[in-house]
């Protein structure tokens, strides 16, 4: 096996200095760091990672925990979140919680056993939870995504985009359209996103002065097969408004697929929006909304990395809401050039 001291041998500088660059530390001139790299190359050289992190109590790894990773709202934004990490030097490991609370504990602690150095979390409660506090007293930094508890502690950081706004967007828009009869379909509210979206919703015809109608309004899983019995239980009462506002986009493909196979046309008969933009979306000319997914993953993943590397972080930005932005697409109603999107 190859080892630190024929690295230093081979790259003529001194073991100390070859573990500076093995270790990242920033103490190494760029030239010198360009020979050891070499030299670590053409030996195939191996850190031995388990004893490295026993004499730094540092893994060099993060763990993200996610609610559900078949949701297409996740890929883009773990690509951008690993992207960051790896160039800081950090592995990911990722685990998925399927929106259970317990799974998410189990997770916590797994990660906690594997001496990660941070944890990025998608919570799947709303609820603070006695696990976030063996996170504060181990001094592992944490920051939450997309999902939060409904208290932020000291040194606490969350990074979200405005649900409220996003769906305030799509009422408004929708209003300025002409729309009165609004439907909303709606995941469950004790999720923060999804209550957030609820409240937009209702903040948003409020803002428009239009009459909300309760059997319009559905609670329950955001899933695309919930989005389907919602659409099937609308025709069969032949209770169908002006317009379908989705809360994911998923919901919204279960809609149109009922709608398609009952011959119910989508703008003409019915329109239809979404939200998350799901890459899938403009498949079937989905007007949805924006949630900057790869800054949602940019953004967390460097406010780890700055705890991590013990850098000063803004405590008055502990909580960044990025702002939605609508996309608008033929379901909606709007008349686009075919192939086109509009951002607004």
């Amino acid at each position: 096996m190859v080892t630190m001291k024929q690295v230093a041998e081979k790259s003529g500088f001194s073991v100390a200095t070859v573990s500076a660059v093995i270790n990242n530390l920033p103490v190494v001139s760029e030239k010198a760091k360009v020979q050891i790299l070499k030299a670590i190359e053409e030996l195939g050289y191996r850190p031995n990672v388990v004893a490295r992190s026993m004499k730094t109590s540092k893994t060099s790894s993060i763990g993200i925990i996610v609610r559900d990773i078949t949701n297409p709202f996740y890929p883009k934004v773990i690509s951008s979140l690993e992207e960051v990490a790896w160039s800081y030097g950090y592995e990911v490991f990722l685990c998925n919680t399927e929106n259970n609370v317990e799974r998410e504990r189990k997770y916590i602690d797994n990660l906690i056993g594997k001496r990660v150095d941070g944890i990025i979390i998608t919570t799947a409660q709303l609820e603070r939870d006695e696990y976030y506090e063996k996170l504060r007293k181990l001094k592992i930094p944490y920051v939450f995504l997309n999902r939060k508890p409904e208290q932020l502690l000291e040194n606490e950081f969350f990074v979200g985009t405005d649900n409220c706004l996003a769906v305030e967007k799509v009422i408004a828009h929708l209003a300025n359209m002409g729309y009165k009869k609004i439907s909303f379909l709606c995941g469950q509210l004790h999720l923060s996103t999804f209550r957030e979206r609820y409240d937009g919703f209702l903040k948003g015809m409020k803002n428009q002065n239009l009459e909300i109608e309760q059997k319009w309004i559905c609670i329950g899983d955001y899933s695309q097969e919930k989005g389907y019995e919602y659409a099937q239980r609308m025709l069969k009462d032949k209770n169908i408004p002006e317009v379908i506002v989705c809360s994911s986009d998923l919901l919204a493909f279960g809609v149109y697929t009922a709608f398609k196979e009952n011959g119910i046309r989508i703008p003409e008969d019915v329109a239809l929006t979404g939200l998350d933009n799901n890459p899938f979306g403009h498949l079937i000319d989905l007007s949805s909304v924006d949630m900057q997914h790869k800054a949602l993953g940019e953004i967390s993943a460097k406010i780890l990395m700055e705890l991590l590397n013990q850098q000063p972080v803004n405590q008055q930005t502990r909580e960044i809401l990025l702002e939605p932005q609508l996309v608008l697409r033929k379901s909606c109603g709007v008349e686009l050039h075919v192939g086109r999107d509009k951002h607004e």
